[in-house]
Order: C-alpha cells, then sequence, then structure tokens
C-alpha cells in the first residue's frame, strides 16, 4: 500500500474535482468508479469525426475544441464549440439505436483530463444516476439552442451583427 500513497498518478487521481463539476453534477464522485479516467496532452485529438463512437466522455480538467472538417475540402476545418470541465462529450451517441459514428472530431486545447464510460456500461447504471443523465439532457439543450441561434443569426443578421455575437459568445467562455 505504501507504493500506492507514494505514487503521483495514484495521489493525482485522488486529487479533488472543480467546483463547477460537483455542484453542476450531484453524485458525480460514485459516477466516476464506473469510469476510466484519461490525459490527454494539448492538441491531442480526444475524438475524430467518422469514427465509430461507443463512449460518452466527461471533461474532467482543462479545455476542447469540438471540430467539423469540409468534406469537399479535407483538412478545412470549423471550431463548433469550446467545452470545460464538468461538459460532456460524445453525449449524442447515448441516445441512438445502432452504432454511432463521431459527428465532430474534439482536440484537446490544453493538457486534459476525462472521464471516459462505455455506452454498455451507462445503460447498466444510469438508474443508479438520474443526475447524470439529466445533466447531459441539459447540455444536449444548450447545445441546440445555441445552434439555432446561430443558424438564425446566419439567416437574419448581418456579417459585423455576427461578428459582434461571435464575440459575446467567446467572451463568456472561461
Amino acid at each position: 500500500k505504501k507504493k500506492k500513497k507514494n505514487n503521483p498518478a495514484y495521489l493525482r487521481r485522488e486529487t479533488l474535482l472543480k467546483p463547477q463539476i460537483v455542484q453542476t453534477l450531484p453524485n458525480v464522485e460514485n459516477f466516476l468508479r464506473h469510469c476510466q479516467r484519461k490525459d490527454y496532452k494539448a492538441k491531442a485529438p480526444i475524438l475524430k469525426q467518422g469514427d465509430a463512437g461507443n463512449s460518452l466522455y466527461l471533461i474532467l480538467d482543462g479545455s476542447v475544441s469540438v471540430q467539423v472538417e469540409d468534406e469537399a475540402d479535407p483538412g478545412h476545418m470549423l471550431v463548433v464549440a469550446y467545452l470545460n470541465p464538468g461538459d460532456f462529450i460524445g453525449e449524442m451517441g447515448l441516445f441512438d439505436d445502432e452504432a454511432p459514428t463521431r459527428s465532430a472530431m474534439v482536440v484537446a486545447k490544453t493538457q486534459c483530463e476525462v472521464a471516459e464510460i462505455t455506452y454498455e456500461r451507462f445503460h447498466q447504471i444510469r438508474g443508479q444516476f438520474p443526475d447524470i443523465l439529466y445533466a447531459v439532457s441539459r447540455q444536449l439543450a444548450s447545445r441546440l439552442r445555441q445552434t439555432t441561434r446561430k443558424l438564425t443569426d446566419l439567416a437574419f443578421v448581418d456579417v459585423s451583427g455576427r461578428i459582434a455575437h461571435t464575440l459575446l459568445d467567446l467572451c463568456k467562455e472561461p
């Protein structure tokens, strides 16, 4: 047991979660016992667009960018969102009946720690964690609302207005 307590990796796993995670995700500590924690270096891909998806991720530390690639111009990327501790990624596949395909690429902006749980395992334990399922649903609703606003801006707001909205959105990012 001494080896475990002196192991920096073990100690790091026992560090406190960020307050925003604990406040917005009740019972998260118990949920994390069913997850595998993973670290990613800055600029490392976490999910790749087009790959088969089978896991849900919770960002514990760091930030990521969600990007989509232009199929007509490979390598041309559009940043769709920036996500931070307490945000889920890979959540859409949780609700698919068939094996999902990743709709976007997720890249670590900074050094990141995430908790991963397979969809199969999540469905086995979801009854024990209704607050987690509700949090995933809240985030999906929020992202749909943001997407609708951005689409409305594209259709009805001039370029200077869209730039102003984008700058305001970026100011809200941590």
